[in-house]
């Protein structure tokens, strides 16, 4: 009983519970156990193929007896399952029905179904199950790989790093995975990743006290990694749970910088875990304690203030507080100007941003002639202006402008092949534009679908 109570505590498993995704809490329970989805599926009676698609919420989990059946086999609290007791009936959540779809939160900001999510990753070519140690051989995506190895370390099953860590070696590795990441590299990021983490967190519990400050600033950043490249795939829960080791990480740093960017992708997780007036309020809290711990005398502070006010700015247009986004719009601008910063917040990167919350917002002309004014050349990373062109792709496509968000789309995936071919939105527009394009007016439409692995 005490190592079931360890993992239902875990922020990944808290999470998945109040969202009502019990595939996400299965998987959580099996890691934990240290199971593959072929020793699970003889714990069970399942095959390891059907384990796979109820964890990943693409078959429903809405069977009392099956849920009883799985709280028993791996020791899963049953009110986690919405049962009383394993023998009585099934308990309603408040606003989760058990007979809901696994993981059939809300729609996600920009319209993001995580059913259809999953299904849409599911179609990838060669996607095809889980790649933890001890499951047979297969070709998994790059992203997929990554989220499965993450899921490992982040519940403390991974491999330790054998011998003693290098810090330099760490900080060399957390700089190269940063730019693959900045450079949208996702297939040599998912080979760095998890290792990188692991390591990171071997560094950290095993630092002399005057080494600590160091190494627990490494660890917070490698966290902070870890959480935007789970963000992109959208994988909530597993940012959930990267966003409580990267706070837990900055606390032992004495650091106004560190802990303002751990606020920054804090609130990115809160808001898309439907926590958007907890998000709002982290991110201007963090901004006030930045101004007041530093004055922002210094390029890199007024540049962290104006991420902080312009992640606060989307923040509101999701919540559509649109005055509140347009006024925090025009603050980040301000520190933008103050900043200077070539690399880190500047003008180009505010002109992004108001990109982005008019589309939120819904006022695509608006966010088409922001585009426009804009030269996505100007933007300092592969990154952000892939960025750039999933905005105005979905922004085009707002207006009805199909052929225009299909050209916007081919510029993305020549910018960033592996944001177009891993990232959800790029598929799911696909769709829409293979919805809309009933008598086939755009000519490549259909090939680039098949490219990038749309399920037509």
């Amino acid at each position: 009983m005490g190592v079931e109570r360890r993992w239902s505590e875990l922020p990944e498993a808290r999470q998945a519970a109040a969202l009502g995704d019990f595939g996400a809490l299965l998987r959580v329970a099996r890691i934990a156990a240290r199971l593959t989805l072929s020793e699970a599926g003889e714990r069970c009676g399942y095959s390891a193929a059907t384990l796979s698609r109820i964890e990943r919420g693409r078959q429903r989990l809405t069977d009392v007896t099956v849920l009883r059946r799985l709280a028993a086999a791996f020791d899963i609290p049953p009110e986690l399952f919405g049962l009383a007791d394993i023998d009585g009936p099934a308990l309603r959540r408040t606003g989760t029905p058990i007979d809901r779809v696994p993981g059939e939160a809300t729609r996600r900001e920009g319209g993001d179904d995580p059913v259809r999510r999953r299904e849409v990753l599911g179609g990838l070519a060669g996607l095809v199950g889980s790649t933890l140690a001890g499951d047979p051989p297969v070709q998994a995506s790059p992203p997929r790989r990554v989220v499965t190895s993450l899921e490992d370390v982040l519940l403390g099953g991974g491999p330790a790093p054998a011998g003693p860590v290098d810090p330099v070696r760490v900080r060399t590795a957390l700089t190269a995975a940063w730019s693959d990441f900045r450079a949208c590299r996702y297939a040599r990021l998912s080979a760095r990743l998890p290792q990188l983490v692991a390591a990171a967190s071997a560094g950290h519990l095993t630092a002399a006290d005057d080494e600590r400050p160091a190494a627990a600033t490494t660890l917070a950043q490698a966290y902070h990694l870890t959480i935007q490249m789970l963000v992109k795939l959208h994988e909530d829960a597993m940012a959930w749970s990267a966003m409580d080791r990267a706070t837990q990480a900055a606390r032992d740093v004495d650091d106004p910088l560190l802990s303002a960017e751990t606020a920054r992708v804090s609130a990115i997780v809160l808001r898309r875990t439907r926590h958007g007036e907890r998000a709002q309020q982290t991110l201007i809290r963090a901004a006030q304690d930045l101004d007041q711990a530093t004055g922002l005398r210094s390029a890199e502070q007024a540049a962290t203030y104006g991420r902080l006010l312009a992640t606060a700015a989307y923040t509101a247009a999701v919540e559509d507080r649109r005055d509140t986004a347009w006024d925090l719009v025009d603050e980040a601008a301000e520190a933008g100007r103050r900043s200077r910063a070539g690399d880190g917040f500047a003008d180009v990167d505010v002109s992004l941003y108001r990109i982005s919350v008019a589309r939120v917002l819904g006022d695509f002309g608006a966010a088409v002639q922001y585009a426009r004014a804009l030269r996505p050349e100007q933007l300092g990373s592969v990154e952000r202006r892939a960025r750039y062109w999933e905005d105005y792709a979905l922004a085009l496509h707002g207006r009805g402008a199909h052929a225009e968000s299909f050209r916007a789309l081919l510029a993305a995936e020549r910018t960033a092949p592996q944001e177009v071919r891993y990232r959800p939105w790029a598929q799911q527009l696909s769709v829409a534009l293979l919805d809309a394009d009933r008598r086939r007016t755009l000519p490549g439409l259909r090939s680039f679908a098949a490219r990038i692995g749309t399920p037509t």
